[in-house]
């Protein structure tokens, strides 16, 4: 059974090591959350599960290529932001989508067709199912009123959202721990693909034990402006981030941006 476990095999982004580099300034951006993201922040034991009050449905939808994939959707509004999993199949948006529905919007995250029990049946095929499987999640979205696209993904999934940005007619895109390129793939994101007007955001752990900070520092200078950098301490990858002891404040971060690009008039 293949598995695919990372982003990129060891030995194939450039090495942890980086020359630091100037960040941009944090944008102060004030948000309103809903009282129960409130008191779920504050660690509030008598406050309702978030997964109580934002149920999930689960939904088939079709690729572009004929794939059929399961999916989630939380929420609903005119501004639906598709989270696209990590390789590793682990499904580290499901909680975020959660919060993001709780705001007033529709949130949706799936399971890349490679994520049955056999993995990919052929590795060469990995870039074109991600971003075909994104595609069919961006279409279904689209089917179910979306007027306004956000695009949120980590790791290959950040590639694939990063990818698709111009096509989509996203609004805004959130890249979390994506290098530029996995050679072995074929995966790169071309400066054409980033070459948009649209605000864009890039995270990563300043020692992510699978894509380099210099990786990742690579796929935010082909993008053109609007665009920020932000980084956190650790070597958590992607999504796992959210299971360390400054998940909350990642969250709290990504959740401004979206709110920030805003739901659709």
């Amino acid at each position: 059974m293949f598995i695919l476990n990372a982003c990129a095999t060891p030995g194939t982004v450039p090495s942890t090591t980086s020359v630091p580099l100037p960040e941009p300034s944090p944008t102060q951006i004030s948000i309103t959350v809903t009282p129960v993201e409130s008191a779920l922040a504050q660690g509030n034991p008598t406050a309702a599960p978030l997964d109580d009050l934002i149920a999930s449905h689960t939904v088939m939808f079709d690729t572009p290529d004929g794939a059929r994939i399961a999916g989630e959707l939380y929420g609903s509004g005119k501004t639906a932001v598709v989270f696209s999993v990590m390789g590793n199949c682990k499904p580290g948006w499901r909680e975020f989508a959660r919060l993001t529905a709780a705001q007033g919007l529709m949130a949706f995250t799936y399971q890349w067709r490679d994520c049955g029990p056999s993995g990919p049946t052929d590795e060469s095929e990995i870039r074109q199912n991600f971003v075909n499987d994104a595609r069919g999640a961006i279409n279904f979205v689209r089917s179910q009123g979306a007027e306004k696209l956000i695009l949120a993904g980590a790791s290959l999934g950040g590639l694939a959202s990063a990818k698709l940005a111009i096509e989509s007619g996203a609004s805004g895109l959130i890249v979390l721990a994506s290098p530029l390129e996995i050679p072995q793939w074929d995966f790169r994101i071309e400066a054409a693909e980033l070459n948009t007007g649209i605000p864009k955001l890039f995270l990563i752990a300043e020692n992510d034990h699978v894509v380099s900070f210099d990786a990742s520092r690579s796929l935010y200078e082909l993008a053109t402006e609007p665009k920020e950098w932000q980084t956190y301490p650790g070597t958590a990858h992607g999504t796992d981030l959210f299971d360390t002891n400054i998940g909350d404040e990642i969250q709290q971060r990504i959740l401004e941006f979206i709110l920030a690009v805003g739901p659709a008039k």
